[in-house]
């Protein structure tokens, strides 16, 4: 029995190894990659040595507007105004020496604002989106922009917020009885970030009529990563 006993569990040992290898996916909850996004474990686990290459895509430059009056559902906030400041969208490409056939990408979302001096920006943080959800941005955008003259029938609701959000990047819109504005948020470290409201986080604004501009700016994106899959 004790034999029959052994060779049962080494034949379960070998069963999980061969689904993690398969899968490339390590078995149980407590060998989960740390990361938020396919790209960054690709990075840290299957791209060695490893070639990264980074692309600018676009600039948008955000103005300084009111900051939303959030109907008395959030703490005032002692700024009258946001900062203006702008948003860079990077592609992000890596593979392994001489695999270019292997190659991840993601889009970097880097937000930064004004410090007073002329020209000088603070960096306020930035997030990544795997190269699949990049699409899905962009359409998500395209059914805000659309969405930007239709109001709410219903007088008593305080607050709408329309949003997408995947991996660290949080993209949507925010209207009250006074305000309808566009905002971008990233929250790296945030795991949780996509179930808080939008004034909990670092915040960057933008007019509603813009939201066209910045679906653009997605879908340059996007078509540099189908030109560099070939497609």
């Amino acid at each position: 029995m004790l034999k029959i006993a052994m060779v049962a569990f080494i034949v379960l040992i070998c069963e999980q190894s061969n689904v993690a290898i398969a899968t490339d996916v390590p078995s149980g909850p407590a060998s989960l990659p740390p990361t938020s996004t396919q790209f960054e474990y690709f990075i840290q686990t299957h791209c060695i040595p490893c070639v990264r290459e980074f692309y600018t895509i676009a600039t948008l430059p955000f103005p300084s507007v009111k900051t939303p009056d959030f109907a008395g559902l959030a703490p005032p906030n002692p700024a009258p105004n946001t900062r203006a400041g702008e948003m860079r969208l990077q592609l992000l490409r890596a593979y392994p020496v001489g695999q270019q056939s292997r190659q991840h990408m993601a889009m970097r979302v880097v937000l930064s604002v004004s410090a007073g001096s002329a020209g000088t920006l603070y960096p306020l943080g930035a997030g990544l989106l795997d190269e699949d959800e990049v699409p899905v941005l962009a359409a998500a955008l395209s059914q805000m922009g659309k969405s930007v003259s239709s109001a709410g029938a219903d007088s008593s609701i305080q607050l709408t917020d329309t949003e997408f959000h995947a991996d660290s990047v949080r993209v949507g819109t925010v209207r009250t009885a006074n305000d309808f504005l566009a905002y971008v948020q990233v929250a790296p470290a945030d795991p949780q970030f996509a179930l808080k409201q939008v004034w909990e986080l670092p915040t960057m604004y933008l007019p509603s009529k813009d939201i066209p501009a910045l679906e653009h700016a997605v879908l340059q994106v996007n078509a540099k990563i189908q030109a560099l899959r070939g497609r």
